[in-house]
C-alpha cells in the first residue's frame, strides 16, 4: 500500500511539474537556512562541553559597586582560587587564567608575532581537558621560563609534534623551553592558547591583593557539589579577606561600605553558560549571545512557516482542480483514511524532495555561510547520528504540518458536489488562505523593519563624531623594539610631509589595552568621594595624533620634566570629581602621589557605543622618560596613495629595527572590529530578509496563478460586459492587497518592541521612526502587487471568446 501511495504521489508530481517546483523551491529554500541556522545553534550550545567534568568546573563572576561605581567582570580576587581550594572542602581543584600581550615569538626562523597566548596555573591541566601529546602535565607550568605550545605550533616552528624540550624566544631576548606539546584547543572553547605561560611568574601573581580583580579563577567542584551552597558561603571570604583589605587601604570596613550603597558580590557562573550567557569586563574572548540564538531560531522558524504557509494555500487551492478525481475516487470505494494517507504521501514526498536539495546547497553554500557568520562549521556536521536523525524527524515534522489540513481539507469533498461542479471550494476556505498570507507577510514585515533598524544603527555608529580621528591612521605594533629606536623612527618618519603626526603609546582608542584605579578629589581620602578612573599613559603628542579637543588649559609640554607630574582628565572626570573649574585642581591615589589636572579633553567613545563613556585621565608616559619600550606607534597620514606611503615607511623601519616585521593596521578597521558582530547580524538579517520575501512571493505567485485560472469564466464575462484590462487587474490585485495591509497593520507593533529591546543594549543609539514603518509597509505592498501583477495582467489581456469556450 505504501509503495503504491508513493506512486500515486510521484505521479501526481510529475502531472503538475508548475505547482511541484514552486513547492519544492519554497521549501527546499526554507530548509537550508534551517539546516544553517541549527548547525550554528549547535555550535553555540557546544561551547565547552568537550571538557569531561564540564558540568562540575564554574568560574567566579565579581559584581563590584565602589563610590557607587558598578564593574561586572569575569576576574576574581587575585588569591581567591587557592583560598577557596584551601577553606571550601567542596573545591576539588581551582585554576586562574589570564590574557598575555601579543609579542614575537622566534625558533630557527624570523620572528612570528602571535596573539593567542595565555597565562595559566599549572593546575590548569586537573580542571580542563587538554590532550597532552607529550611532557608531564604536572610540572609543564613549574619551571621558570617553560611554555607549553599547542599540536599546531609545534608543526609551524618546528615542523613536527615531538617539540619537547626545544627553545623558543620569546620578544628576543627571552628564551622560553618547550615542556609539553597539547592538541589544539577545540574552536568550541570560550578562550582560545596556541602557548600557555606560567601565571605565577608575573607579579600580579605574586600579589596577595584583594582588590585585584586580574585573572579569571575557575573552580571544580567534587561531584554531587551545589554550587549555591558554595556560593552561599562566599560571605564568610568577604568577612575575612576583603574588609581587612578594606580597612587597609580605604580607611573603612565592608559594613560602612554597604551602608553607602556599595556592594561586593562573588558568583558562580557554569562553564557551559559562559559563551552565550556572559558579555563582562575580563572576558578572555569575545563571546557569543543566547539574544543572538534565540533571534536566529525565531527567523529560522518564520522561514519555515511562511513556506509551510506556501505548500498549504499551493495544495488548497490547487485543489479545485482535483476535486473531480477526489470525487471519482470515493465512488470507486476509496474512503476517507486513504485519500489521506494518499495527501500525506504526497507532501511526505516533496518534504523530503526539498530536504535533498536543502543539504546539496547547504554543503555547496557553507564556505558563504561561514563566512558571514564568522562561525567554523564543517560538512561532516551532517555525518553524525544525533544530526542525521533530526534532519529526518525535522522532515517528517515539516511534512506532516504542511500536509495534514490540505489532506483533511481535499478528502472532505462530497464526492456528488465535486463530480458535478468539478469543484470543492468554499468561502470559509479562501479566508483561511487570505489569514495564512496575512501570517506570511506579518513574518517577512518584521524582517524587513528589523533590517531597516539596524542597517540605521550601523550607519549611526559609523557615521557619529567619536571625538577623535580615526581616518589616516596606522597603528605599528612594536612591543619589542628598544624605546630609542621607536623614537628615533618616530623623528624619521615626521620628516615625511605625508606624515602629520606621530605618538608613542600603549593605549588606543579602541578596544584594547586598558588600566584603571580609584583616584580622589583634591583634599578627600573617603572613599565615598572616590572616582574609578582609566590611567592612560600617552607622550605629548598622543591628542594632536588623534585630533583630540582640548575644552580647558593646555597639553603636555615637550620636554618638561615638571609635566610628569600633571595630568589632562576627559570632560566625564571632571563631573564626576566634581571640579567645574579643574585647571590647577589636583587628583589622588590613596597614599598616592597628587597629580595637577592641566587640561581637560572633550569626551570621546574609547569604547564600543554600548558602553558609556567612562572617567579617564591622560598622564605623560614614565616609559618614555626612562627609555623603556611601549607598544604601538600611531602614524596620522594625509596622502592619496596610502600604498606607497606605507611602503615608504617600511623601508625607512626597516634601517632602523632590521630583523623586526613591520606589522601595522589601520584605526578605522580596529574601530569597525569592535561591531563586527552588529554587522554580521546586519548581513544575516538582510540575507534572511531576502530569502523570506523571495518565498513569500514564490507562494503569492503561485496562489496568483491558481485564483486567476479559478475566475477565468467570470475574467471573460467581465470583457463581454465591457470592463477595461485596468479594472481587472485592479480587481485581482486587490484580493492580494487586503490581506498584506492587515500584514503590515499586524507587524508594525511586533516589530517595534523587538527592535526597540535590541537597541536598548546600545547607550548611544538611533530613535524608531515612524517612516521606517510607512517603507517598510511600502516595500512589502510593492513587493506583492509586482507578483501578482503579471498573473494579473495576463488574465486581463486573456481573449474572452477563448476563456468562455474552455469554460
Amino acid at each position: 500500500m505504501l509503495r503504491n501511495y508513493i506512486k500515486m504521489a510521484l505521479r501526481s508530481l510529475i502531472q503538475n511539474k508548475w505547482y511541484s517546483a514552486i513547492t519544492v523551491t519554497g521549501l527546499a529554500t526554507a530548509l537550508t537556512i534551517t539546516l544553517f541556522i541549527g548547525l550554528y545553534i549547535k555550535n553555540e550550545l557546544n561551547f565547552d562541553r568537550y571538557n569531561e567534568n564540564s558540568e562540575r568546573i564554574y568560574r567566579v563572576n565579581s559584581d563590584i559597586s565602589f563610590s557607587l561605581q558598578g564593574l561586572q567582570t569575569a576576574a576574581a580576587p587575585t588569591p581567591l582560587g587557592a583560598t577557596l581550594k584551601t577553606e571550601f572542602p567542596e573545591v576539588e581543584e581551582a585554576v586562574r587564567l589570564g590574557k598575555y600581550q601579543n609579542c614575537l615569538v622566534k625558533s630557527t626562523r624570523d620572528n612570528v608575532r602571535e596573539q593567542a597566548i595565555l597565562l595559566a596555573d599549572s593546575t590548569i591541566f586537573r580542571v580542563f581537558t587538554l590532550k597532552m601529546l607529550s611532557g608531564n602535565p604536572a610540572t609543564a607550568l613549574a619551571k621558570p621560563n617553560s611554555v607549553v605550545i599547542t599540536e599546531r605550533m609545534a608543526r609551524k616552528y618546528f615542523g613536527t609534534t615531538h617539540a619537547l624540550n626545544k627553545v623558543l624566544t620569546f620578544n628576543n631576548n627571552e628564551s622560553r623551553q618547550v615542556t609539553a606539546v597539547i592538541g589544539d584547543i577545540p574552536a568550541e572553547s570560550h578562550f582560545q592558547a596556541d602557548f600557555i605561560l606560567p601565571l605565577w611568574e608575573t607579579w600580579d601573581a605574586k600579589a596577595d591583593k584583594w582588590g585585584n580583580h586580574i585573572f579569571n579563577t575557575y573552580i571544580l567542584l567534587k561531584p554531587g557539589t551545589s554550587p549555591k551552597a558554595v556560593q552561599a558561603k562566599f560571605e564568610k571570604v568577604l568577612q575575612t579577606y576583603l574588609d581587612p583589605a578594606l580597612r587597609r587601604f580605604f580607611n573603612t570596613t565592608l559594613a560602612e561600605a554597604r551602608k553607602q550603597g556599595n556592594y561586593f558580590r562573588y558568583s558562580l557562573i557554569p562553564l557551559t553558560d559562559i559563551h552565550l550567557h556572559s558579555n563582562r569586563a575580563g572576558e578572555l574572548m569575545p563571546n557569543g549571545s543566547i539574544e543572538y540564538v534565540y533571534i536566529f531560531a525565531g527567523i529560522a522558524l518564520f522561514i519555515l512557516m511562511i513556506a509551510v504557509v506556501n505548500f498549504i494555500n499551493l495544495t488548497t487551492a490547487r485543489s479545485i482542480k482535483r476535486a473531480r478525481e477526489i470525487g471519482v475516487r470515493k465512488v470507486l470505494g476509496s474512503n476517507r483514511i486513504g485519500l489521506i494517507y494518499q495527501f500525506l504521501s504526497e507532501s511526505m514526498l516533496i518534504a523530503f524532495i526539498s530536504m535533498l536539495v536543502a543539504i546539496g546547497i547547504l554543503v555547496s553554500m557553507l564556505p558563504v555561510f561561514n563566512s558571514l557568520t564568522g562561525e567554523s562549521l564543517l560538512v561532516s556536521e551532517f555525518t553524525t547520528l544525533p544530526v542525521a536523525f533530526f534532519m529526518f524527524l525535522g522532515t517528517v515534522a515539516v511534512g506532516l504540518l504542511a500536509g495534514i489540513y490540505p489532506a483533511f481539507y481535499i478528502s472532505s469533498f462530497q464526492p456528488a458536489t465535486a463530480i458535478k461542479n468539478g469543484s470543492g471550494s468554499h468561502p470559509k476556505r479562501q479566508s483561511l488562505r487570505s489569514s495564512l498570507v496575512v501570517f506570511q507577510f506579518s513574518m517577512s514585515v518584521i524582517l524587513i523593519i528589523a533590517t531597516l533598524l539596524i542597517n540605521q544603527q550601523l550607519q549611526f555608529i559609523q557615521s557619529k563624531n567619536v571625538g577623535y580621528g580615526k581616518q589616516q591612521v596606522i597603528i605599528l605594533n612594536t612591543p619589542e623594539v628598544p624605546e630609542n629606536q621607536l623614537r628615533t623612527f618616530k623623528e624619521i618618519a615626521l620628516q615625511d610631509e605625508q606624515v602629520k603626526a606621530a605618538s608613542i603609546s600603549s593605549f588606543l582608542p579602541v578596544t584594547s589595552k586598558r588600566n584603571g584605579d580609584y583616584w580622589y578629589p583634591e583634599g578627600q581620602t573617603d572613599q565615598k568621594y572616590s572616582v574609578p578612573m582609566q590611567e592612560w599613559e600617552v607622550d605629548e603628542d598622543y591628542l594632536a595624533t588623534y585630533k583630540m579637543v582640548l575644552v580647558q588649559g593646555r597639553n603636555f609640554i615637550k620636554g618638561q620634566a615638571a609635566d610628569s607630574s600633571r595630568v589632562v582628565i576627559n570632560e566625564t572626570a571632571a563631573k564626576q570629581l566634581g571640579y567645574k573649574e579643574p585647571i590647577g585642581k589636583s587628583i589622588h591615589k590613596q597614599g598616592g602621589d597628587r597629580l595637577t589636572i592641566v587640561g581637560v579633553v572633550k569626551d570621546f567613545h574609547y569604547e564600543s557605543l554600548r558602553t558609556r563613556i567612562e572617567p579617564l585621565c591622560f598622564m605623560l608616559d614614565a616609559d618614555i622618560v626612562s627609555d623603556k619600550s611601549n607598544d604601538a606607534l600611531s602614524l596620522r597620514l594625509e596622502t592619496s596613495d596610502m600604498a606607497a606611503s606605507i611602503s615608504a615607511l617600511e623601508n625607512k623601519w626597516k634601517k632602523i629595527a632590521p630583523g623586526q616585521p613591520f606589522e601595522y593596521s589601520f584605526l578605522n578597521e580596529s574601530f569597525d572590529a569592535m561591531y563586527r558582530a552588529e554587522e554580521r547580524t546586519q548581513m544575516l538579517f538582510t540575507t534572511f530578509t531576502t530569502i523570506a520575501i523571495f518565498i513569500s512571493c514564490l507562494g503569492l505567485f503561485g496562489l496568483a496563478t491558481f485564483m486567476a485560472e479559478q475566475r477565468t469564466k467570470e475574467i471573460g464575462v467581465r470583457k463581454v460586459l465591457g470592463a477595461s484590462v485596468k479594472s481587472i487587474v485592479t480587481l485581482l490585485s486587490g484580493d492580494f492587497l487586503t490581506p498584506v495591509l492587515f500584514a503590515i497593520l499586524i507587524a508594525s507593533p511586533i516589530a517595534w518592541y523587538m527592535m526597540s529591546r535590541w537597541l536598548q543594549g546600545f547607550n548611544y543609539r538611533i530613535e524608531i521612526e515612524w517612516w521606517v514603518f510607512v517603507l517598510a509597509g511600502t516595500l512589502a505592498v510593492s513587493i506583492a502587487l509586482i507578483t501578482v501583477s503579471f498573473q494579473s495582467v495576463r488574465a486581463a489581456l486573456m481573449n474572452p471568446v477563448k476563456s468562455l469556450k474552455n469554460e
